[in-house]
């Protein structure tokens, strides 16, 4: 990905524009910008040369191009954007680049992964075409401490990225989940890792459902899609492009503007003041979903009145008898 080719794209989705315009807006030669509009007429956008109005930009492309997120972004703070046809998952992936000592932050998006997955090791459904599987590569800044926050951050840009561009209003259930109508639209999964020289790293991995028409049984039960709420295609590029800017927006704030944050997840939150059933390391626990913590745990009521607090597990709501 250049970020030449992404001001073009930028640039022509504003209107069309003569070669010697578009030239001089790149500050490029004219070789040099037909050397990119043919590479990303290579990569299947729709580039027309009009006789009188120059370069003129034609339909999205259907699947997932670096350039094309890039240039839906006002400021594109990734140092690389990679898009894959195929990958086994994009936490892998970029788990294997930090451990090799890239310090990134570069978003890696795969149309399809082979073995996908979500909290616990569970397979994630990834459908060629049809979601944003996507996983970010960072070395923060900020203290270690406070790294468990993301998972709530990124929770939050999902919901409020998904309530931006749709009607639909975005729930969160605690820890990794965006909900949508009471089923599953998005999960998070979180991994850590460490280089010798460039130190600790971290690797959010989002899974968005978009475009599915449908889920097969039984995932039809619990899980959605955009889509399917909505009765319409989204552009998955421009979701995706919102989605990383939201992110960037609010994780900036980790360490300063995270009280706020968790204002708006208990505001969406699909738990709390509910009576659920904890699953912490194969012991169950029972209790009503009383409140946040101040780093975003989950704070349970107990039948004796005591609290306590979960930072990871799997919760359920607990059905009435």
């Amino acid at each position: 990905m250049t970020q030449v080719r992404a001001q073009i794209l930028k640039l022509l989705r504003q209107g069309a524009l003569v070669p010697s315009e578009l030239a001089k807006a790149l500050q490029v030669s004219p070789s040099e910008l037909r050397a990119h509009i043919d590479h990303l007429r290579s990569q299947g956008f729709d580039i027309a040369l009009h006789p009188l109005l120059g370069f003129e930009l034609g339909p999205a492309a259907e699947r997932l191009l670096a350039e094309d997120i890039a240039s839906r972004m006002e400021d594109c703070w990734l140092k690389k954007i990679e898009t894959l046809t195929s990958t086994a998952s994009t936490n892998n992936l970029a788990l294997e680049c930090g451990a090799q000592g890239d310090t990134g932050p570069i978003a890696f998006f795969a149309e399809t992964q082979t073995a996908g997955r979500g909290r616990f090791g569970r397979a994630w459904e990834s459908q060629a075409g049809e979601g944003l599987w996507m996983s970010l590569l960072m070395h923060p800044s900020a203290p270690m401490q406070v790294w468990p926050r993301m998972t709530s951050i990124a929770a939050l840009a999902l919901a409020e990225t998904i309530e931006s561009a749709t009607p639909l209003q975005a729930q969160i259930k605690w820890p990794n989940d965006v909900l949508c109508e009471g089923r599953k639209v998005a999960g998070i999964l979180a991994e850590t890792g460490s280089h010798p020289q460039t130190g600790p790293f971290i690797v959010l991995g989002i899974g968005l459902n978009v475009n599915q028409p449908f889920f097969p049984a039984p995932l039809s039960d619990t899980a959605v899609s955009m889509r399917m709420l909505c009765n319409s295609v989204l552009n998955r590029a421009d979701l995706a492009a919102k989605l990383l800017t939201r992110f960037h927006t609010l994780v900036s704030g980790i360490e300063t503007d995270f009280p706020s944050m968790l204002e708006s997840v208990k505001n969406r939150s699909s738990l709390l003041g509910e009576a659920v059933t904890a699953d912490i390391g194969g012991m169950r626990v029972e209790g009503v979903a009383d409140h946040l913590d101040p780093e975003g745990g989950l704070v349970l009521l107990l039948r004796d009145g005591s609290l306590r607090t979960l930072t990871a597990g799997e919760v359920t709501l607990r059905q009435s008898r």
